[in-house]
């Protein structure tokens, strides 16, 4: 009895041996058989791809004179960064110049009739009359958005 008991432990390591060893050289033996694992075999679908950098055109500092009752009352100042596709950075970089005198002309009006004494520049209005302007200039599409940094009066 202890001898059968003894063949048939051994029987038992040789078999997990083969299915191990099948293992190890990359052989389902599962498969060989016809039984497969659904979740061993699951397509697993790619991660999605991450969403692009925003890519930027530094324009630089806008420094606009708020003239008012035909005198400089104050001096606006604020750096800008235009955001734009990949593809339109050159474009966009080789027309800074026109965007420039567009943005200081359209400000310069702007921000005279908008600012009275002791109050803020409204950012989100300005970053939307830039956009405009932007797309007047170099045409629509171009520029994605302006982003404004730093706003700050004199």
């Amino acid at each position: 009895m202890v001898r059968l008991i003894f063949i048939v432990v051994a029987l038992l390591m040789v078999i997990g041996a083969g299915v191990g060893g099948m293992y190890f050289f990359g052989i389902d033996p599962l498969a060989k058989l016809g039984i497969t694992n659904p979740i061993a075999h699951k397509a697993e679908l790619p991660p999605p791809p991450p969403p692009p950098l925003p890519t930027y055109v530094d324009f630089g500092i806008l420094i606009v004179p708020v003239i008012q009752d035909h005198e400089v009352k104050k001096q606006a100042e604020m750096i800008v960064r235009l955001e734009v596709e990949p593809k339109n950075k050159e474009i966009v970089a080789k027309n800074l110049p026109r965007l420039q005198n567009a943005y200081l002309e359209d400000m310069i009006g702007y921000l005279s009739l908008s600012l009275r004494d002791d109050q803020p520049i409204d950012i989100l209005s300005v970053r939307r009359r830039l956009l405009s302007v932007g797309d007047k200039t170099l045409g629509p599409g171009y520029l994605k958005d302006v982003v404004i940094e730093n706003p700050s009066l004199k």
